[in-house]
């Protein structure tokens, strides 16, 4: 079998004869090589396209069957792509270059990794399969991400919102909190937080409503932000602490939590109770149903009233109102593997 310098695809109008043609050249050249990982069948697909192909750029063109939604991550596409670059084929995004079309389907029994490229009736398609019940395998023994919380402040006056907060020019850990009409700094030092400083944000004696106010990192500016009334407040951290709202709805305030051990976006849910109850805090995936089991989950005290997730989307900090002690408790919330 022999590579062709031009490895570019049909026009989309084509599609059904290239298809045509793929299941044709499966039938007189059956995959030969099989690989028991997605990572390993994409080394091993990248060192059969690096011995038959030209040494050139090419533009890498990645392609799922609707049954094989969500087998291709991130993980078996870098494998592929560094080794064909350690081959000397860059992957490049020029319309002028080859085209090298990455494609995976499903079978009852196993799952193929194809490369393909085609020129007229010239087919160069090279194959690797992964026996499907060692994905399974391998699915369920990956540790899943499991939630954990750790106390940071308690106090028994009114707390709305938390958020810690790393200053990026001096390395500083910080600990924001919104009390009733007081905005206040906290530092860490020597392993614990330490009051710094605090300024009003509302008149004297005016009480805020529950859900009114929030401290929240937006990732598009960058900055901490604060929500007043569901208006977005630009917040200036210097002494004195001031603020200037926009009037602009907030519109990125997220609760996406990274795990130390899978890739997939987590979304921090609470419970659906009143503020009389206790609460849990749950992680959910972003295409999760209402009856799909929800892989970590913790109890707290009581009821939830403010989650705000810090720069790194690494940790969460979580505002309950202890019901044995009628404390208001800061949490540190991390998804973090179980094993």
């Amino acid at each position: 079998m022999s590579a062709k310098q031009n490895l570019s695809l049909p026009r989309p109008r084509d599609l059904s004869v290239f298809c045509q043609l793929m299941g044709l050249a499966l039938l007189f050249f059956p995959p030969r090589m099989c690989a028991e990982s997605l990572e390993d069948a994409a080394h091993e697909l990248a060192m059969k396209v690096c011995v038959a192909a030209h040494k050139q750029p090419v533009k890498v063109v990645w392609r799922e069957a609707p049954q094989s939604s969500g087998y291709l991550s991130d993980r078996p596409k870098k494998v592929f792509l560094d080794q064909i670059s350690a081959c000397g084929m860059e992957a490049a995004e020029n319309s002028d270059t080859p085209i090298l079309t990455i494609t995976i389907e499903v079978t009852p029994s196993k799952v193929l990794l194809i490369a393909s490229s085609t020129q007229a009736l010239s087919p160069q398609i090279y194959v690797i399969e992964v026996p499907r019940a060692s994905l399974f395998v391998a699915k369920e023994t990956a540790p899943a991400p499991q939630l954990k919380r750790e106390l940071l402040w308690q106090q028994e006056k009114p707390i709305h919102s938390a958020l810690e907060w790393r200053d990026p020019t001096a390395e500083e850990r910080f600990l924001f909190l919104l009390g009733e009409n007081l905005f206040m700094r906290f530092g860490f030092e020597n392993g614990v937080w330490k009051w710094m400083d605090s300024a009003q944000f509302l008149p004297v004696g005016r009480r805020l409503r529950a859900g009114e106010a929030s401290l929240f990192y937006s990732p598009a500016k960058g900055r901490v932000e604060l929500v007043l009334n569901k208006k977005v407040c630009d917040l200036d951290l210097t002494q004195p602490f001031s603020y200037t709202c926009t009037g602009t709805e907030v519109l990125d305030r997220s609760t996406k939590l990274s795990s130390t051990c899978d890739e997939s976006p987590r979304y921090l849910v609470t419970g659906k109770g009143d503020y009389t109850q206790t609460d849990r805090i749950t992680l959910a995936s972003a295409a999760a149903s209402a009856d799909e089991p929800l892989q970590g989950s913790l109890d707290v005290p009581g009821p939830v009233l403010d989650i705000s997730v810090a720069e790194n989307a690494k940790a969460a900090a979580a505002v309950v109102k202890n019901l044995s002690t009628g404390n208001y408790e800061v949490y540190r919330i991390t998804a973090v593997c179980s094993n």
